[in-house]
């Protein structure tokens, strides 16, 4: 079988095209855009016949990696592609110092992740629909000298240290929940990105949290948030509030999890990197 390589600039439109044929849907080129241009992430693809047969992605954020977006072409599934993609991806994570990787999986590759190791931890749902409440914590634009407490706030919530990817969204665009305590800390944030369609949000309560999800799908046209299950709180507004539920992949991890703080994220960016 030929080796997996790092997927260069001049193949990018051929994986993007090979992830709208698995059912990735025509936005997937703004999910791989931070693994495939930043030194901190990679695609990685494996070709048939001058072709490329399958692709997956990797993110490295030191102690923890993630793996998202893999894809093998109809034809050649049930080749053993996707799990010697797997492997070099986990390897790539490890060089880079990765104690934990991480992804979300779908039905279709949950047994191929098993097989490799990963334990199930509990899903997270796509929601679609419009909040059209107001809720009492006081919600303001995001500013550029709120750097330092989101990075905090991701720290602690996520368990990781995502200061990478969190410096490639500059400027910072979404909206902030302010601190009761010290001028320049953060109840919560709701971060938009480039790199997928919903918002990551964290927050140290559940009134900052509710507003900062009310804030992220305010209307006219329906929004999107992926909520983990983990958060009753969240996922109970949004029912609450006649969303939609769509896919809710299941969040797996192999190695020790990160020490995250569950009841404190209430949305994800993406389901590559949470």
């Amino acid at each position: 079988m030929p080796d997996v390589a790092h997927v260069t600039e001049p193949d990018h439109f051929e994986a993007v095209t090979l992830l709208v044929r698995s059912g990735f849907g025509p936005t997937v080129d703004q999910l791989v855009g931070f693994p495939a241009a930043s030194p901190s992430g990679t695609l990685l693809g494996l070709r048939r016949g001058g072709h490329l047969a399958g692709v997956v992605g990797a993110v490295s954020f030191g102690a923890t990696g993630w793996i998202g977006a893999l894809a093998v072409t109809p034809e050649h599934r049930r080749e053993g592609i996707g799990r010697e993609l797997c492997e070099t991806a986990i390897d790539w994570l490890r060089s880079r110092g990765a104690e934990t990787v991480l992804l979300y999986a779908t039905e279709q590759g949950r047994p191929l992740y098993a097989r490799l190791g990963f334990t199930a931890e509990r899903p997270a749902t796509a929601w679609r629909g419009v909040a059209a409440v107001r809720l009492p914590a006081a919600v303001r634009p995001l500013r550029p000298d709120d750097l330092p407490a989101v990075e905090r706030l991701d720290r602690e919530t996520t368990g990781e240290d995502r200061t990478a990817l969190l410096r490639a969204l500059l400027p910072l665009r979404g909206w902030a929940v302010p601190g009761t305590g010290r001028d320049d800390d953060l109840r919560g944030v709701a971060l938009s990105s480039p790199y997928g369609q919903a918002a990551g949000i964290l927050a140290r309560d559940d009134d900052a949290g509710l507003a900062l999800l009310a804030a992220s799908a305010p209307g006219p046209a329906p929004g999107v948030l992926l909520v983990p299950d983990d958060n009753d709180g969240a996922a109970a507004a949004v029912r609450g509030w006649r969303f939609t539920p769509a896919n809710a992949p299941l969040r797996m991890h192999l190695g020790t999890p990160p020490p995250r703080r569950r009841t404190q994220q209430f949305g994800l960016f993406n389901f590559f990197w949470g």
